[in-house]
């Protein structure tokens, strides 16, 4: 619990190390305690850290959906409707953010799929009916994660164009 106001940048920690030290000296020492002080650390470095901490979060967040969407498909009986309703959603949300980057987020949605595959059938772990096809599954997965992507592009343009 020491070691968490370094998480904060230098100069917050110059200006408010001290008073945050003793402040946390005297919290209870729990995970929500920790949880907190590393949100509030990456507050501070979005409001001081500027530009770097603004694309280091998106790319996060991008990587944490589409290792959900790889958990999906690993645990995906029959139903691989949640997965799909993933890629749909993770491609519309992210395109519709920033359009120009649509194909990128496109790529990295998609590869979810196959790389959970691979991991499935090193595990020999295939909870459905039968294993499917790789290349029928993967050529599927990218379906809805287009369809998504192209929705989110066309609606952030429609959005432009209502503003303009």
């Amino acid at each position: 619990m020491r070691r968490l106001p370094r998480l904060y940048p230098r100069l917050w920690r110059d200006r408010y190390g001290e008073e945050f030290a003793d402040l946390l000296a005297g919290t209870p020492k729990t995970w929500h305690t920790a949880a907190d002080v590393v949100l509030g650390a990456l507050d501070a470095h979005q409001r001081n850290g500027g530009n770097r901490m603004r694309r280091l979060i998106p790319w996060t967040l991008l990587v944490l959906v589409a290792a959900v969407v790889g958990w999906l498909n690993y645990h995906t009986s029959d139903d691989v409707q949640p997965v799909a309703a993933g890629l749909l959603l993770g491609g519309f949300g992210f395109s519709f953010w920033r359009p120009r980057l649509a194909w990128l987020f496109v790529v990295v949605l998609w590869l979810a799929v196959p790389l959970s595959s691979v991991v499935a059938d090193a595990n020999n772990y295939h909870p459905g009916l039968t294993k499917p096809h790789p290349i029928y599954e993967t050529l599927i997965a990218l379906i809805p994660t287009a369809l998504g992507a192209a929705a989110g592009v066309g609606a952030r343009w429609v959005a432009g164009r209502a503003r303009a």
